[in-house]
C-alpha cells in the first residue's frame, strides 16, 4: 500500500503558531529549516516533515526524524523497510511513503511558461505529446512531474541528461529499473504524480495541520 498525505498552507504563520508547529522536529532539522530565506519556504520545510511524521503513524513505524540519513545525491531515506518523498510547489505539500520498493512524488502549480527554456528537458516523443493538446502548460506541467518522479524514485535528480528518459508511458524503465506512474488529484491548478518501482494500492488523504 502507497499512502500520500498532502495539505495546503493558506495563511503565514504567526510566531505562536511556527513555534507550536515546529516543535515536533528535532534540533537539527529546526536549525536547518530556520536557515531558509523567507516564512513561506520555512512553513513549506516544516509541513512536509510533519505529513512525514504521518506516515510514520499510518504505518506504524518505529521510526523518528532523528533516523533520517541522505545518500550521496542527497536524497533522504531511512536505514529501514520503508522509503518516502516530499514535494511542494505554490501552496500545496505532498509526502508519499511505502515500505514495497522505491517511491518519488513532484507536484508542480501550473503557471504560464516560456518552453523555449526546456528544449533539452524532453525528448521528441514527450514534445509532440507536450504540444498537441489545447491546454499544451496543463500538458507540459503534466510531463514535468512525470519526469521528476521518476527521477525522484531512482535517487538521481537532476544529476543525468532528461531526455534519456521517456515518460509518454505509465510503465518506464530506466537506469536498468521499471517504474509505475500514477497521477495524483490533489487540487485543481496543480499537475501531481508518483513513481513506484512496486504497483500498489495507493491511499490518498487530505491533512489539517
Amino acid at each position: 500500500m502507497i499512502v500520500c498525505c498532502y495539505t495546503a498552507i493558506n495563511n503565514n504563520w504567526s510566531s505562536e503558531e511556527l513555534e507550536q508547529k515546529i516543535a515536533p522536529l528535532p534540533k537539527t532539522l529546526k536549525e536547518k529549516v530556520l536557515q531558509k530565506r523567507n516564512i513561506r519556504d520555512v512553513q513549506l520545510s516544516v509541513t512536509g516533515k510533519l505529513l512525514l511524521l504521518q506516515l510514520l503513524q499510518r504505518f506504524h513505524l518505529q521510526l523518528a526524524l532523528t533516523d533520517i540519513e541522505w545518500d550521496n545525491y542527497h536524497r533522504p531515506h531511512f536505514n529501514a523497510n520503508f522509503d518516502f518523498n516530499i514535494s511542494h510547489s505554490g501552496d500545496r505539500i505532498v509526502c508519499c511513503g511505502t515500505t514495497d520498493g522505491k517511491i518519488g512524488a513532484d507536484i508542480e502549480l501550473v503557471q504560464p511558461i516560456d518552453f523555449n527554456d526546456y528544449t533539452t528537458y524532453f525528448n521528441r516523443n514527450e514534445w509532440y505529446n507536450i504540444l498537441k493538446p489545447d491546454d499544451k502548460t496543463g500538458a507540459f506541467f503534466k510531463f514535468w512531474t512525470r519526469k521528476e518522479a521518476v527521477l525522484k524514485a531512482s535517487g538521481t535528480g537532476f544529476y543525468i541528461p532528461l531526455q534519456d528518459m521517456d515518460v509518454v508511458a505509465d510503465d518506464v524503465e530506466y537506469n536498468g529499473h521499471h517504474y509505475y506512474l500514477t497521477p495524483l488529484s490533489i487540487n485543481i491548478g496543480y499537475q501531481c504524480h508518483i513513481a513506484t518501482t512496486v504497483k500498489q494500492d495507493i491511499n490518498l488523504i487530505e491533512i489539517t495541520l
